[in-house]
């Protein structure tokens, strides 16, 4: 079963990402040139707003790869079964 979804994954990989048409890579940033669509962040704002739901994205991949990788849920017990 692990080798069809290891195969899907680097199908899905391997496809050719959608690019920005000449105007839209002509109007971008130049760090954000060729992305995508749009003219792209035009402010200060725009860029914490970038970076920030960036950054969470990267926290949450770390945490889903973290705890499917390291599951402890099986050493604690149930709040039921507890003695307070």
């Amino acid at each position: 079963m692990k080798p069809i979804y290891l195969t899907l994954l680097l199908g899905l990989l391997s496809l050719l990402p959608a690019t920005a048409c000449p105007l839209c890579k002509k109007n971008q940033p130049a760090g954000f040139a060729n992305i995508t669509h749009g003219v792209g962040p035009q402010n200060g704002f725009d860029y914490v707003m970038l970076y920030g739901s960036i950054g969470v994205v990267v926290v949450t991949l770390g945490l889903l790869v973290w705890f499917v990788l390291r599951p402890d849920h099986a050493t604690v017990q149930p709040a039921d079964f507890q003695i307070t």
